[in-house]
């Protein structure tokens, strides 16, 4: 179903946003003037590595991507401290709603970069501000909330707080985080939390420090907002490498773990979808997607759904990707880029199914957004 989905979502996507281009564009002294409105004035994100446009390039931290071969496919050709070879899913949503891809909120002093969004997600943050800490340095969720809270100050400051509450009003809010309270925290049993609470336990007590913080966002009069499920993290090569996966197959238990969390989740949105009606929300399940990729590969173009494209040891998953002499030649064959993280080409998949595809409910992202 899902690989069907994609195949028309790839067709009318191609098609429409054709036409929009040649509908939105003039020609003007040999240039291209681009004349589309923004579907939201801006693009808000928050989360971990899933979306960390270059964030943790500012820290010190081993979580980073601000070297070769990361962003060897993106623009320019180099490090762009996405942890990919090219664009994450939130560069192509941002396109998809005629907005720039996010700039980091670190590094971006000047107000006036803020107006079409920032993005404030940190690889090895979790919901737990200790997720990811044996990284080193990330902006916690919590933090993360903070540096928003500047930011809409300083806009107030600058534009009006009138006009500052009109635009967050009206502005696309994306979280996408979790994924380290589980891979840094849970099932590395830190402070020996499996024996306190059980995976449901876990589950609930994160699902319960996202709610309270999301709900202190939304009562300040946040209105789209998109929260995104967990990907398989038990098909990633690391996990295969850890668990010694015989045959490359998924690491059940791992996944069985995401998928109480993402149950809890869109329960979750549920419950504040009906305590704040002026707010729009919606929950995005990536992991049927991923995993309908991960299992039928050939439907999708890809070769290798086990091994990274950038690793070393069995799968590709004991060492990440450190330099060049590492990678594939080709990503576009690849689920995986490095020992956690999907290619380009596996992003721009999500990112239709997200955008108008059944991957959200109860509507489509780009509902969402032209609401």
């Amino acid at each position: 179903m899902i690989r069907l989905e994609l195949v028309l979502l790839l067709a009318t996507f191609i098609m429409t946003m054709t036409e929009a281009r040649q509908a939105g564009h003039l020609a003007t002294h040999g240039g291209l003037i681009d004349t589309v409105k923004p579907l939201v004035p801006a693009f808000y994100i928050f989360g971990d590595s899933t979306v960390d446009c270059g964030n943790n390039d500012y820290l010190i931290t081993l979580a980073r991507a601000d070297m070769p071969p990361y962003g060897r496919d993106f623009d320019g050709h180099k490090p762009s401290g996405r942890f990919c070879n090219g664009k994450i899913s939130v560069d192509y949503l941002a396109l998809y709603m005629d907005l720039p891809m996010v700039r980091t909120v670190l590094g971006t002093p000047n107000v006036t970069n803020m107006t079409k969004g920032l993005n404030y997600a940190s690889a090895g943050a979790g919901i737990l501000p200790e997720s990811g800490s044996d990284l080193g340095q990330h902006i916690s969720f919590s933090e993360q909330l903070g540096m928003f809270s500047n930011t809409e100050a300083k806009m107030s400051l600058s534009f009006g707080q009138s006009t500052t509450k009109q635009a967050i009003e009206a502005s696309l809010f994306y979280f996408s985080i979790g994924n380290n309270d589980f891979i840094h925290y849970y099932l590395r049993n830190v402070s020996g939390i499996m024996e306190k609470q059980n995976s449901v336990e876990f589950s609930s007590m994160l699902l319960e420090n996202l709610s309270n913080h999301l709900k202190f966002l939304i009562g300040g009069g946040i209105r789209k907002v998109v929260l995104v499920g967990i990907g398989p993290l038990g098909c990633a090569p690391n996990f295969l490498s850890a668990y010694n996966s015989s045959s490359g197959e998924c690491i059940s238990e791992i996944n069985s773990l995401v998928q109480e969390y993402n149950v809890g989740l869109a329960l979750l949105t549920t419950e504040l979808r009906s305590e704040f009606p002026a707010s729009e929300i919606i929950y995005c399940d990536i992991y049927s997607g991923v995993y309908d990729i991960v299992t039928h590969p050939k439907a999708y173009g890809f070769d290798n759904t086990n091994t990274a494209c950038c690793g070393a040891g069995k799968y590709g998953g004991w060492v990440t990707c450190l330099m060049p002499e590492m990678a594939c030649t080709d990503a576009t064959k690849y689920v995986f880029w490095d020992a956690f993280h999907p290619t380009e080409k596996v992003n721009y998949l999500t990112s239709l199914l997200l955008w108008n595809g059944t991957a959200c409910s109860p509507y489509s992202l780009q509902e969402l957004a032209s609401a």
